[in-house]
């Protein structure tokens, strides 16, 4: 395992953004169900692929994204973070930061 992990994980604020998205729809801030909507209409439309995550939210079939929920208010948003996976890590999961397991979460 390497002993500089360097920068390998930005996370988007539901709230503050910044905003990006994916092929033509926003990512951050969304209603996830609204996002899940979305994103099963594009697969569909473009004979492709989208994924779930561990927690069931849908999002892009793009190893270097992982929606995650903000809980905003009474609600949760969607939260992508851009990942890049780490050294001696299977996956971007084994590469999540240990903070982010409790960010806006319950």
């Amino acid at each position: 395992m390497s002993q500089a992990a360097g920068l390998f994980c930005i996370a988007a604020d539901a709230v503050h953004g910044p905003q990006v998205g994916h092929d033509g729809f926003p990512l951050v801030g969304r209603d996830l169900s609204e996002l899940e909507s979305d994103e099963v209409a594009h697969a569909e439309a473009v004979d492709g692929h989208f994924r779930y995550t561990p927690e069931g939210y849908a999002g892009p079939d793009d190893p270097g994204v992982v929606i995650r929920g903000q809980r905003v208010g009474q609600v949760l948003r969607s939260r992508p973070l851009f990942m890049v996976t780490r050294d001696g890590a299977n996956s971007e999961w084994d590469s999540m930061p240990s903070e982010e397991y409790h960010h806006g979460q319950s």
